[in-house]
């Protein structure tokens, strides 16, 4: 090897070095914090766990910190440089940086039991409010271990920093090994080559929330929730207060009751099978073309069809959001892409939890795409299955992941042989997404329309074969989409009043009887609509509605997309354009706008709500 790179001075050697010893920094603190916070005795195996699964965000972390000593490196290429001398001021920083958001961390938790995030800067401003109920012994012990973990933290940085680097002639060699690093960098903190980038629900593993939260880089998470930390006190303030609450007043009653019982018992097994972006227009009863979801019709005639259910939002990780945990979507704004709002919302498969049921979810893609695995841990499953359950081979039959026909077989595998009763399988489909390629061609010449009828061939050879098993007589399957496929049909529009439509269909051998129920809903509807079913409370479900409800007096359905709104009731559809400020569609027009207003209401109050959900601020139980 060249002495460049073996040179104890080396540049490349120097920067391993850094690197290294930051996130030997971060693993020891980990264990601290999971010692100190825990509410339970943790074996050496959770310890173990816990430290290899949090090594993707301490990787991205040291690469951050990285950076600089990589830039400082190539410019001592071309400058007379001491290298110990000048990166002094910024180890110094490192270390501070460092101290601080592990002590807040671990000092905080135990009060606001979420990690350290941008919430914390609300307090910079009042320092003396946020500490006031704390002793003088308290602060004085957080200052000293400040001091010592920043001496412990600077000194091996400081030492690991040469004073001149080896001379080399070989400029131009010795600045590609310096690329080809900041490559390497590059990759560590964006999480690899994958679609996904590295989220705080990357490292979550377990169906213990503490130990997930154990495995978080408390600075990752500090700057992940930096980067979504809107004023949303500004955001859609339409009307006052008083008038927000005469609009709001009787749009989401929380209602147990029944008028209708559709199960044939409160307690069946269920499966929640979820497909990527069905819509109408692939539904023949809904108004979409025929033959491409054959399976699904056939199968529709022998369930409970809900044919006028619309989708909140527009994408996965907001559709799950408000089909999960019957909450709204926003324009702008992923709830699951925030650990600490998402960790806090109720949920179908927490629900179930408290009844006894065992909750797993299933999906072939990478599950912690925009935190979807963090979400659904925290949300009340107990296990989730991914893309990385599968063999390599089955990881590349579609460039999402795993293709439908594989999972499906799966999910019937799961469904024969769960040892907990009752239990509760949520399964997200993935074929049926651009680029659309599937290993299916029935249908030729439009390949959207192939991948559903893909996926719906799947569907029905999964349903036939459950049928001969054992637990059909005794299993609910709800079927519904996350969102709709968008732009399919080709130039269909926010104005067009189909173009959220999905279906809803209920089926097993736990329905009392085939129907249709022709009630205008929404996707957020569907936890207090089934748990009421089950005798199970809705209560925590401020924004879901029982539509089987004696008391369900106003069907509507509320959608938002990233620069607008709209609603639909029995009086018509609207859409209102957030970023212009006005109406773009009244259909039809009565002047009086209360469609337009009532879409304005939901918008306002479950901001108002989102900016409170997770807020344990320390002035309401102070440390």
């Amino acid at each position: 090897m060249k002495k460049y790179i073996i040179n104890k001075n080396g540049r490349v050697i120097f920067l391993v070095r850094y690197y290294l010893i930051l996130i030997a920094c971060f693993i020891p603190s980990r264990l601290l914090f999971m010692f100190l916070n825990g509410k339970e005795p943790y074996t050496l195996i959770d310890y173990l766990q816990t430290a290899w699964h949090g090594l993707p965000l301490d990787i991205a972390v040291a690469g951050y910190f990285t950076a600089i000593p990589l830039l400082i490196t190539i410019v001592g290429l071309f400058a007379k440089i001491n290298p110990r001398k000048t990166l002094l001021p910024y180890s110094l920083l490192v270390a501070a940086i460092i101290s601080i958001a592990f002590i807040a961390d671990i000092s905080l938790y135990p009060f606001w039991e979420f990690k350290l995030d941008a919430s914390f800067l609300i307090y910079i401003d009042s320092p003396t409010n946020a500490i006031a109920s704390v002793s003088t012994e308290y602060i004085l012990l957080r200052i000293l271990s400040f001091i010592i973990l920043s001496g412990i933290i600077l000194i091996p940085l400081h030492i690991a920093t040469p004073q001149k680097f080896a001379n080399t002639t070989k400029k131009t060699l010795n600045g590609l090994s310096l690329l080809l690093f900041g490559g390497i960098l590059f990759l560590g903190i964006r999480g690899g080559v994958t679609e996904s980038t590295n989220n705080v629900g990357t490292v979550y593993f377990s169906d213990r929330q503490f130990i997930n939260h154990s495995a978080v880089n408390p600075i990752f998470s500090f700057l992940y929730s930096l980067g979504k930390n809107e004023d949303y006190s500004s955001s859609y303030n339409f009307f006052d207060e008083k008038e927000l609450h005469e609009y709001f007043n009787g749009l989401y009653e929380q209602d147990p009751n029944i008028s209708d019982t559709l199960l044939t018992n409160n307690r069946p097994n269920i499966i929640t099978i979820i497909f990527e972006g069905l819509n109408w227009a692939v539904v023949e009863e809904l108004g979409g073309k025929k033959d491409i979801t054959p399976n699904f019709e056939r199968l529709s005639q022998d369930g409970i069809f809900f044919t006028n259910c619309y989708a909140n939002s527009y994408r996965t990780d907001r559709g799950l959001i408000c089909a999960l945990s019957g909450y709204p979507s926003f324009p702008k704004t992923s709830v699951m892409k925030s650990p600490i709002k998402s960790q806090t919302l109720p949920s179908i498969a927490g629900s179930l939890s408290k009844a006894g049921y065992h909750n797993t979810f299933l999906y072939g893609g990478d599950i912690n795409f925009t935190n979807m695995n963090g979400y659904m841990l925290s949300s009340g499953y107990n296990k989730t299955i991914s893309n990385h359950n599968f063999t390599k081979k089955q990881q590349e039959t579609h460039k999402w992941g795993v293709t439908d026909h594989i999972t499906f077989d799966s999910l019937l595998y799961l469904a024969e042989n769960v040892s907990h009763t009752p239990w509760h399988i949520t399964y997200l489909t993935l074929s049926s997404h651009e680029p659309w390629a599937v290993p299916f061609h029935r249908i030729e010449n439009d390949k959207v329309a192939n991948s559903f009828a893909y996926t719906d061939s799947c569907f029905g050879n999964f349903i036939d074969r459950l049928k001969k098993s054992k637990v059909w007589d005794n299993t609910l399957i709800l079927c519904f989409a996350d969102h709709t496929a968008t732009g399919y049909p080709k130039g269909i529009k926010q104005t067009n009043i189909e173009r959220n439509r999905i279906p809803l269909l209920l089926l097993g051998g736990a329905i009392k009887e085939p129907r249709r129920i022709s009630t205008i809903c929404n996707q957020t509807d569907i936890p207090a609509t089934i748990l009421a079913q089950l005798g199970l409370p809705i209560d925590d479900f401020k924004f879901s509605r029982n539509i089987l409800s004696p008391i369900y007096r106003y069907p509507f359905a509320y959608h938002s997309y990233n620069n607008g709104i709209s609603l639909i009731d029995s009086t018509g559809f609207s859409v209102y354009d957030l970023d212009a400020n006005t109406p773009i569609l009244e259909q039809p027009n009565d002047n009086t706008h209360r469609r337009i207003n009532v879409a304005k209401t939901i918008l306002q109050k479950s901001y108002q709500d989102y900016l409170q959900l997770g807020s344990n601020k320390p002035e309401n139980n102070q440390p």
